[in-house]
């Protein structure tokens, strides 16, 4: 075991980078009425400040994003990485890598009943091209407030060592594409993939920042978003599971991790959203790829129509997929908001119709941020959580946050 502490599931946007009306409703479902809210009222309730608290995140300059992540980490309670190590029992932790997931929203068969109901696109690679500019500038910047305001500062030059190391997955919806331009994104992109962490830091060691177009070899993995009309395995016979089939050949061969939404929360376009996000579509491709390094996110969170009723039926599936496939892994983004979590994972874990290590060696430590802004106060607070609950052993907090996202991420 090294000395990493892994974030397999978080996200760096500004609010240039979603599809404005699908963010919204991710946001919640009353949005609007929200939003009226949050600006008309003198004293904002705890739902609006949430919302205040992600806009206020996502207006900031993109390429300040790690920046100023890392100098809350260390600076404001709760602090969970006070010196720059976080600690989980006797086990210090001296490096965060964190996995951006990047979303290729586009603008494909998207319908709009407003007066300007055309869009010209939303490209990804813009929004992508932003990331590795922002990862770029944090390895050599680092945020310094102004003496006497802490609420103001300057991005320096760098004189600390980095808490972060960042290895951004690719953001791409198979919808967007014909088949031969995909597999030209994807053969671009990953051009001198290994897999290994080393060969990935020598990219980025000579990755010269501030780049107009995507160069290959800085990508650890690739990000699928169901919700937005991907089918993972449409009909056999048609042309869009051909072009999949070869999408999955391509990441099974090279053994590149691919995290998939799997919640019926999130970024929703596809009207009948839940059918394309059910883990059950991923036994089919499983059973074509059963090598496929896959991540289904969430869990299986089913939260969307049954906010006082919880459903299992994904999260039971998603269960059933890990014990029956070597290299199909799960995180706990955007779920660990309480003790509550930790305890019901607790006794998840200790269910003796489950065998207990298959399953804790399958599951991943995840934020979901900035997106978890929604349920959460900070950064800090999903973090600290996750160290101090007393629900979950060391040694498995260990697998969650090192051990298995290490034996996911790389060779």
């Amino acid at each position: 075991m090294d000395n990493t502490f892994f974030d397999i599931h978080m996200h760096a946007m500004d609010l240039s980078h979603p599809n404005l009306r699908s963010f919204l409703g991710r946001i919640h479902r009353l949005a609007p009425k929200l939003i009226k809210k949050t600006f008309e009222a003198p004293s904002p309730g705890k739902a609006e400040e949430r919302i205040i608290n992600l806009l206020t995140v996502m207006e900031n300059n993109i390429e300040d994003f790690f920046i100023l992540l890392e100098y809350f980490l260390k600076n404001k309670a709760p602090v969970p990485a006070p010196d720059g190590f976080i600690s989980i029992g006797e086990t210090k932790f001296d490096t965060i890598l964190l996995t951006p997931l990047i979303i290729d929203f586009g603008y494909k068969d998207i319908k709009y009943d407003t007066f300007y109901n055309m869009a010209l696109g939303k490209p990804v690679v813009e929004q992508t091209i932003d990331v590795l500019n922002a990862i770029r500038k944090y390895y050599t910047h680092e945020f310094v407030p102004k003496p006497g305001n802490r609420q103001e500062g300057t991005a320096e030059t760098r004189t600390s060592r980095c808490l972060f190391e960042i290895y951004p997955f690719l953001g791409i919806n198979p919808v967007n594409y014909d088949r031969g331009k995909m597999m030209d994104v994807l053969e671009s992109c990953f051009k001198g993939y290994t897999g290994r962490r080393d060969d990935l830091r020598k990219a980025w060691e000579h990755f010269p920042g501030a780049v107009d177009e995507v160069p290959g070899g800085l990508f650890a993995g690739i990000k699928l978003y169901p919700p937005l009309r991907f089918d993972p395995w449409p009909d056999e016979k048609s042309s869009e599971c051909k072009k999949l089939d070869e999408l999955y050949e391509f990441c099974e061969s090279r053994q590149i991790p691919v995290t998939a939404h799997c919640s019926d929360l999130g970024f929703t376009v596809a009207e009948d959203a839940d059918a394309y996000t059910d883990p059950q579509k991923w036994r089919n491709v499983l059973v074509r790829h059963s090598r496929l390094k896959l991540n289904l996110a969430h869990f299986g969170d089913q939260r969307n129509r049954a906010w006082f009723i919880p459903r299992r039926e994904w999260r039971e599936a998603v269960i059933q997929i890990i014990l029956s496939h070597d290299n199909v892994y799960t995180d706990i983004s955007c779920l660990a908001f309480d003790e509550g979590f930790y305890k019901g994972l607790g006794c998840l874990l200790k269910d003796h119709d489950i065998p207990q290590d298959r399953l804790s060696q399958r599951i991943l430590f995840g934020s979901d941020f900035m997106i978890n802004l929604m349920w959460e106060n900070s950064y800090n607070d999903y973090l600290h959580r996750f160290i101090k609950t007393n629900h979950i052993r060391e040694k498995e907090k260990v697998l969650f946050c090192n051990e298995n996202p290490a034996r996911f991420l790389f060779h």
